[in-house]
């Protein structure tokens, strides 16, 4: 990828998760001009876009944070995330605030600025976070939500902590369709099993945001697994899933923008 020219008013955001770093570059009005990813282990040879400043959600920890800085030197502007009491229209519900995963709020703020009604926000990487936004005097607001083991992950554990079943590797993962709730081999059973945990767990909290906010709930799914797991729920659900690209790095739009305001004050 070539570096982009200076331009003050775009913003890269980058999501380094679990496995990958993602990065997006943002004009001034959201929209995204470009974006990449690479895993961890590929992280030395990444060529990020320049701009005039960045803001990352971290969640991989302090190593990765410093391999990526080696990439940032150009940057008069960085700033790391940390999930806050309220910003862009949302409000946190966590009991503290500020150890909600910043990479959860981030995506909490994009799907409220989408679709400003009561949803389900889910995230399908490493691993799978299920969180529930309802309306709070005009704002949006953080009710709580799940961690589980996301799909890949679901299944590779099974294979680490067996002695008969087999070994899901990532190269082999996700490799049946999942639609078969009787399954006739172990490699579908393990798939559909991990499968209809994370479905299961978005049905089950659809129902009870449901009862909670008295409207079918919309449900946001983004990352790596988002369309399986749209796939393979049923019912009231269906109809009410959409799949969003990059939902965090354009949470990370809106905060930015969100500050950017406030500092003009």
């Amino acid at each position: 990828m070539t570096n982009t020219a200076v331009n003050t008013l775009n913003l890269l955001a980058i999501d380094i998760g679990n496995t990958r770093i993602k990065w997006g570059l943002f004009e001034a009005n959201g929209v995204m001009l470009e974006h990449g990813d690479c895993l961890h282990s590929a992280l030395s040879n990444l060529a990020l876009p320049i701009a005039d400043r960045a803001l990352i959600a971290n969640v991989a920890g302090d190593a990765v944070k410093s391999a990526l800085e080696v990439h940032l030197s150009a940057y008069s502007h960085v700033h790391y995330l940390k999930s806050t009491a309220q910003i862009a229209g949302v409000l946190n519900g966590y009991s503290q605030p500020e150890t909600l995963g910043c990479d959860r709020w981030a995506a909490l703020i994009a799907a409220w600025q989408i679709q400003q009604v009561p949803c389900l926000v889910v995230n399908a990487g490493t691993a799978a976070t299920i969180d529930a936004l309802t309306l709070n005097n005009g704002q949006g607001k953080f009710m709580g939500g799940l961690i589980l083991p996301g799909l890949d992950l679901m299944q590779q554990s099974l294979g680490l902590a067996t002695a008969l079943l087999p070994k899901i590797t990532a190269e082999n993962a996700g490799v049946s369709t999942g639609q078969n709730a009787f399954a006739t081999n172990t490699v579908d059973a393990i798939h559909t099993g991990a499968l209809q945990a994370i479905s299961g767990a978005i049905t089950l909290m659809f129902y009870q945001l449901h009862a909670e906010c008295k409207q079918l709930p919309h449900i946001l799914i983004s990352g790596g697994n988002a369309q399986a797991i749209k796939d393979s729920l049923i019912n009231d659900l269906t109809k009410q899933a959409i799949v969003v690209d990059h939902l965090v790095l354009r949470g990370l739009y809106f905060i930015d923008k969100s500050m950017q305001s406030e500092s003009a004050i």
